[in-house]
């Protein structure tokens, strides 16, 4: 049994394409949340992960986010963001909505015998991001109880792994967001119940065209550049902390 397990795809159709065209042969598909929200690439991404290997789909903060009709997940945020949720949220075919409707609450599942914990890896309140250094009790919080030996997680944008209390951690690193300096779509694979990371390089040119054809970035200039260089250099929200210390130690 070959098991696909992505996470983090933000509208990316390009990263999602290579990773398919590379393992969708896969049996099976996890993914760990955050489709399309925010990315320039909604609606192609959602033709693609409906052609992926039947499975399992958790629902992350972007994804409420994207089905939350009153917006009111949105309040607050700053105007160039909250444009470029707004368009994408105007041009997702409805059909993108139902297929979005279909992910599941995160939760103990079960594949290929493994029972495994999947959550999108996101804790309101204090530490946001579970990434290397994150300190035990943060990943107790993320378990919440659960006795899974593996719990597999994303948000982060890291590709991971920690050993805490018996029970394994795993990010796969985002499949279309790279925050490590790293021009590439990063995933992972379980196979004969032992997973590994991946990555695979892609061509990011089709992304660019595609951020460059929202109209209401174009009164944002600044913040649509900020986009298009976090995409080419690999750093997606830029080159801050704590990314870039964990790109120079070598995380992806």
């Amino acid at each position: 049994m070959k098991i696909l397990v992505i996470a983090d795809i933000h509208g990316n159709a390009e990263a999602l394409r290579a990773v398919l065209k590379k393992d969708g042969d896969a049996d099976r598909t996890i993914f760990l949340g955050d489709a399309v929200l925010p990315g320039p690439q909604a609606n192609e991404t959602i033709e693609l992960m409906k052609g992926m290997p039947q499975g399992i789909n958790i629902l992350g903060n972007h994804d409420y986010e994207l089905l939350d009709s009153s917006m009111l997940l949105l309040d607050g945020w700053p105007p160039h963001w909250l444009a470029y949720s707004k368009w994408i949220r105007e041009h997702l075919d409805p059909a993108g909505y139902d297929y979005v409707k279909t992910f599941h609450p995160e939760g103990e599942f079960e594949e290929d015998g493994i029972r495994m914990l999947l959550r999108h890896g996101f804790l309101p309140g204090g530490v946001r991001h579970l990434v290397p250094d994150t300190p035990d009790e943060k990943f107790i919080e993320l378990a919440n109880g659960s006795s899974c030996k593996y719990v597999l997680f994303g948000h982060s944008h890291i590709q991971f792994r920690r050993m805490v209390n018996g029970q394994e951690f795993i990010n796969p690193g985002s499949v279309g967001q790279n925050r490590c300096g790293r021009n590439a779509a990063c995933y992972g694979l379980i196979e004969d119940g032992i997973f590994r990371h991946c990555q695979i390089s892609y061509d990011n040119q089709g992304w660019l065209d595609a951020i460059d054809r929202i109209p209401p970035l174009q009164e944002f200039p600044d913040f649509l550049q900020r986009q298009k260089d976090g995409m080419i250099t690999g750093f997606g929200i830029g080159d801050h902390e704590p990314w870039a210390r964990f790109s120079q130690e070598g995380y992806w």
